[in-house]
């Protein structure tokens, strides 16, 4: 953006913050663990259940999963897991705490969202 005016009128109406849902997107989308697919399983429905590819190590030293995002967020919500909660998830070579998996972090980043449903 060469023209000042024009940097200015796209931070004014959001710009910035949309840029970084879209960035957010693209990172989650390149850090998915890829399962193959059978080729008569290719079309989903609206009813398919979360993928279920994250496990974590509890406060007692327990592995428990796995389990789908919106699992996580009710654990995070509930302070059952912490930033230092140890995850793992299909493709990972190793164990990670929460704060080092992007995807998680911005899964459970408590934001309004840019782009709404319209009414």
């Amino acid at each position: 953006m060469k023209v000042l005016s024009n940097v200015e009128a796209c931070v004014l109406v959001g710009g910035c913050v949309l840029a970084v849902d879209l960035i957010t997107v693209v990172h989650e989308t390149s850090e998915r663990t890829s399962i193959p697919l059978q080729s008569n399983l290719i079309a989903a429905s609206a009813f398919m259940e979360p993928l279920k590819e994250w496990m974590y190590i509890d406060k007692d030293g327990s592995q428990v999963g796995p389990m789908e995002k919106d699992a996580i967020r009710r654990l995070w919500s509930k302070k059952d897991i912490d930033w230092t909660t140890r995850f793992w998830a299909s493709g990972m070579l190793d164990w990670k705490k929460l704060r080092d998996i992007r995807e998680l972090r911005w899964a459970l980043a408590s934001r309004v969202p840019v782009i709404t449903p319209p009414q």
